[in-house]
């Protein structure tokens, strides 16, 4: 790697991490020790949008915004909020720890896999994938397989106990 290219590397990283990522709950960097390497490979092949962010939180956060913006007071994996000015790009990405280390765990895959396949799946959504139809639901999965295969990581949907997001 020439020395341009990894000033330049880092100098997306420092803004990714300034601007972009939040870690609201610190477990994640034990858990995911590569956290800002990976959002970096995810970043180039999923460009975020301006004013985007990606919140690393816990399942007591997600709860209660699933609860306030959903109605539903559990958990979940992750919540994507897209930007509320339509003329603008992006929006926030919120993934729950204790939930997506559970859903590996029974699926028997590595917490980085579900992680980077969950980062996509909320990116998707911000660019307007959605999978509340059938067909809507083939597209997006297609398009989040093609990305995790770019950086070797498993198609999630052949012999997955994941089911849909």
């Amino acid at each position: 790697m020439t020395s341009l290219f990894r000033q330049y590397r880092y100098q997306i990283l420092d803004f990714l991490f300034s601007e972009v990522v939040i870690i609201q709950d610190k477990r994640w960097y034990k858990l995911i020790p590569d956290l800002k390497e990976l959002i970096y490979r995810i970043y180039t092949l999923q460009p975020f949008a301006e004013q985007t962010t990606l919140c690393f939180a816990n399942d007591q956060t997600i709860r209660k915004l699933n609860c306030q913006f959903r109605n539903k007071n559990k958990p979940t994996n992750v919540l994507t909020f897209e930007h509320p000015d339509p003329q603008s790009y992006g929006g926030d990405i919120i993934l729950a720890l204790e939930t997506i280390q559970k859903e590996s765990r029974r699926a028997r895959k590595p917490m980085r896999h579900h992680l980077t396949h969950l980062i996509f799946h909320g990116l998707l959504h911000l660019k307007g994938y959605d999978h509340l139809k059938c067909n809507e639901t083939k597209t997006m999965e297609m398009k989040e397989s093609y990305l995790l295969g770019k950086i070797r990581i498993p198609n999630p949907w052949k012999n997955s106990s994941f089911g849909s997001i």
